[in-house]
């Protein structure tokens, strides 16, 4: 199996940390966002990251891809079999991608991206807007569906906790930190699944290309 993607995007991520947590052998292939190749194309005809590949079979999306991977190969399985756990799952899923990830994308790609690596100036307002609006309301809602011990649907970490943590990762890349005092549960389930032992893998490898981008070792061409 074939990831095609950079490792610092909270849509890879999510599909790289299923594969780790289920124990697949899989290869990554860097493709930065909006690549527009021909040979890129073919396989995700929105230039879309990330994409997948399975011998000739070759899909984009990272809910989809995981979806795909989950059928494929469903010992660990991410996604609850209880119908209920199931939709709830499949929402949280979703409100990470759209209410979630936004906040997030703002400070990361303002702070860390746009100076970094496209040399460009960060837009103050726009990060003010994630930190002052957009991150604590999703953070509020959040809060009350994060459990006291554990992860979203019980011991075993799943498609949940994936999908909210990732974006999450990014803003910390940001120097952004949940407040322990507000959002208490919220901060120590980001730390649980951070110690996991694929988020812990796929996150030393993160640093280094993080670090690469704010000491300038890695800018747009």
């Amino acid at each position: 199996m074939k990831v095609y993607g950079v490792n610092i995007s909270p849509n890879v991520r999510k599909v790289l940390a299923a594969l780790e947590i289920k124990g697949l052998e899989y290869e990554q292939i860097s493709v930065l966002p909006a690549t527009k190749t021909p040979e890129f194309l073919a396989i995700s005809p929105r230039g879309f990251i990330p994409a997948f590949g399975d011998g000739d079979f070759h899909i984009s999306d990272s809910s989809i891809i995981i979806e795909y991977i989950e059928v494929m190969h469903p010992d660990t399985p991410l996604i609850p079999s209880n119908p209920q756990d199931r939709a709830k799952s499949r929402w949280l899923e979703e409100y990470a991608g759209s209410v979630l990830f936004p906040g997030c994308a703002a400070v990361f790609e303002e702070t860390v991206i746009k100076p970094n690596f496209f040399k460009q100036k960060t837009d103050d307002a726009r990060v003010a807007t994630a930190l002052n609006e957009t991150l604590p309301a999703a953070l509020d809602y959040l809060e009350g569906q994060a459990p006291e011990n554990g992860f979203f649907f019980g011991n075993n970490i799943g498609l949940a906790d994936i999908s909210v943590v990732s974006p999450i990762i990014n803003a910390e890349f940001a120097k952004f930190r949940i407040d322990e005092a507000r959002w208490p549960k919220m901060a120590a389930l980001v730390k649980r699944i951070k110690a996991h032992p694929a988020f812990a893998k796929l996150l030393k490898e993160e640093e280094k290309t993080i670090m690469g981008i704010i000491s300038g070792e890695l800018v747009a061409s």
